[in-house]
């Protein structure tokens, strides 16, 4: 796909990893406490769920020698940007893989932007028309240009929104989200990680 938008433009107008769980923890609070929209009480949980997640992924998570080393072997700047929303489930799953990435090499900065603060950004990457999150863009650092781009979510996973999108009323959405966090816990972010070092190895 020709780019067609200012990816300088949004790597400037997204925040670090750390600001990024600042700002979805505060999200979770005022979202919490909004006693008007169940909607966005139900949002807010998701992204309290979604954080407790994400601190657990920081202290687990360990890079398989594999990656290790094709990241050493990156030699030039990489800039990783992340499309993703702190309620969004398999975000809280993959974004601290990219993080862990990022502080194994020199080479890789990583910033987040929110999907719903500019769609512009996710339409260029619909996944089967749909918005889903996270994508994962890997952008050239001097130029600016987009050298490659992964997600939703690992291979691993396309078998269970298969079986969800074929037989919704027998496998329910539920289903789905508990065989995907299934997924995720069992793999503790290996699979994730070595498909998007498989990515930075031909980049």
């Amino acid at each position: 796909m020709a780019q067609t938008i200012d990816l300088k433009y949004y790597w400037e107008q997204a925040v670090s990893y750390d600001s990024y769980k600042e700002i979805i923890e505060k999200q979770a609070q005022e979202g919490i406490n909004n006693e008007e929209d169940k909607d966005i009480q139900k949002l807010a949980e998701y992204t309290r769920l979604n954080l407790s997640r994400i601190h657990r992924n920081d202290k687990t998570l360990v890079l398989e020698e594999s990656v290790l080393s094709i990241l050493n072997k990156l030699n030039k700047k990489v800039n990783i940007l992340a499309i993703s929303e702190g309620w969004c489930g398999d975000a809280s799953q993959i974004v601290p893989v990219v993080q862990k990435l990022a502080e194994s090499s020199s080479n890789i900065d990583f910033k987040l932007f929110f999907r719903d603060a500019d769609e512009k950004l996710i339409q260029q990457y619909l996944t089967n028309g749909g918005k889903a999150i996270p994508i994962i863009l890997f952008i050239d650092a001097e130029t600016f240009e987009e050298m490659a781009h992964w997600g939703p979510r690992p291979q691993s996973c396309a078998p269970f929104l298969k079986k969800y999108k074929e037989n919704p009323e027998t496998y329910t959405h539920d289903d789905f989200a508990k065989d995907i966090q299934g997924f995720y816990n069992k793999d503790k972010g290996h699979e994730i990680a070595n498909e998007l070092t498989q990515i930075i190895s031909k980049i």
